[in-house]
């Protein structure tokens, strides 16, 4: 925060500019300004040299990869803040520099002006936030389902390696970062279309006994198998917590019976899942076909 905050006087000092003299302000001012002209980060740099000021290199190597854009801030989880960039394509899990960002602007549902930007293997927010506007509760809904269906598909992005314009300057860099990629979903599982969410939950709901215990919350399924009713699913108001649920198989619990249905441990687990599932897959396909 320190050399943000030095780099953001040189910045207005390098234009000539008398810096605003509240602190969110500056900053304010100053990314916008490096938005619009990225070479005056070298200028601002230069400044502090000349007056035996540090400056982190890290710092400096954000700054230069920093997106001030508007981002649709969805929530705040305990792994991080979920943005989302406009077009409803990309969602970050984000570690404010500061605080959480409903700290901030409030606990949810959110367009803000703010910058992100790659910082020591993490997407980190610098907590500077412009214009906020909230969004409608059926505006929300809609982000928010989006970004479970991206999570589904692996475009969750918590650090810059999985994302793609850091992906690309890092392949660029002589020393790019390796960070394990985004989850791949690979058959015979397949993300559940959004176009049929609701019909896949109309399903599950009709499936699950009264008594069975995922009855207890409002679910979103993320993934089903092809070749069988075994889904993967989670909270609608997402929280990390996600379930393999087996319709194939019923176990008892608390003296009925129900649907199998287990909770998984978190991204690890389910990756390590879809990955077996793939071997045996192929291993299956193969023999189908040396029989032919």
């Amino acid at each position: 925060m320190t050399t943000y905050e030095r780099v953001a006087i040189a910045l207005h000092a390098a234009c000539d500019k008398k810096p605003p003299k509240s602190p969110s302000a500056c900053l304010a001012a100053a990314r916008k300004r490096l938005q619009q002209s990225p070479a005056l980060l070298d200028q601002a740099v230069r400044f502090l040299e000349q007056r035996d000021t540090e400056a982190d290199p890290e710092v400096i190597t954000a700054l230069r990869q920093m997106q001030l854009a508007e981002w649709v801030h969805l929530k705040d989880l305990k792994s991080g803040a979920i943005f989302l960039i406009q077009q409803g394509t990309e969602a970050y899990s984000v570690v404010g520099l500061t605080q959480l960002p409903s700290a901030i602007i409030g606990d949810r549902g959110f367009l803000v002006e703010t910058a992100l930007c790659p910082f020591a293997g993490k997407i980190l927010c610098d907590g500077i936030f412009v214009a906020s506007v909230q969004l409608g509760h059926g505006i929300w809904r809609n982000f928010h389902t989006r970004y479970l269906s991206l999570k589904a598909a692996g475009r969750l992005h918590r650090k810059p390696a999985t994302a793609p314009s850091w992906q690309r300057a890092a392949a660029q860099s002589a020393a790019p970062l390796k960070e394990a990629p985004a989850l791949e979903i690979l058959e015979p599982w397949q993300m559940v279309p959004l176009d049929v969410v609701d019909d896949a939950f109309a399903y599950l709901e009709a499936k699950l006994q009264p008594h069975h215990p995922l009855r207890e919350h409002a679910l979103f399924p993320l993934l089903k198998r092809e070749d069988s009713q075994i889904w993967i699913v989670t909270k609608y108001e997402d929280d990390g917590t996600t379930w393999l649920l087996d319709l194939t198989s019923k176990r008892r619990f608390q003296g009925r019976t129900i649907y199998a249905f287990r909770q998984l441990t978190g991204d690890d687990e389910l990756e390590l899942i879809i990955q077996q599932d793939h071997q045996q897959w192929l291993d299956e396909f193969d023999d189908e076909t040396d029989a032919r």
